[in-house]
């Protein structure tokens, strides 16, 4: 589930790095696979994502970050300027797009397809 946060991002970030503008996808996915490792977790096995979407100052760039990263000692939760530190902060022009991939359109397969049926269940819901 993605969450919408109305604030400008930007604001606490002493570094303003670039966001992520093209292939956020393969990005997201390489983070994914690639990523923090989990003790615990069995080798091999991907963690998830937990995205939350930010507008910035101008109405038509919205930006998707992840809330939760992982670290020696497990997850733990991301602050936007954190996420944007870690070059983790994806841009988009549209906001149903941002929606969209913040609820999981960057992932492939059968966790793509879940994720796509719980956006259009949460959409109709509202």
């Amino acid at each position: 589930m993605a969450y919408i946060q109305k604030r400008n991002p930007f604001k606490k970030s002493p570094l303003k790095q670039e966001t992520v503008k093209r292939d956020r996808k393969k990005h997201a996915r390489s983070s994914r696979e690639h990523g923090h490792h989990v003790e615990g977790q069995k080798p091999g096995t991907e963690s998830t994502h937990l995205m939350s979407t930010y507008t910035g100052d101008d109405p038509k760039k919205h930006f998707v970050a992840p809330t939760i990263t992982t670290d020696e000692k497990g997850y733990k939760k991301q602050s936007f300027s954190e996420a944007l530190d870690a070059g983790e902060v994806y841009e988009f022009k549209s906001k149903r797009k941002a929606e969209k991939f913040a609820a999981g359109s960057w992932k492939k397969g059968k966790d793509k397809r879940e994720a796509m049926r719980e956006y259009r269940k949460s959409k109709r819901n509202k």
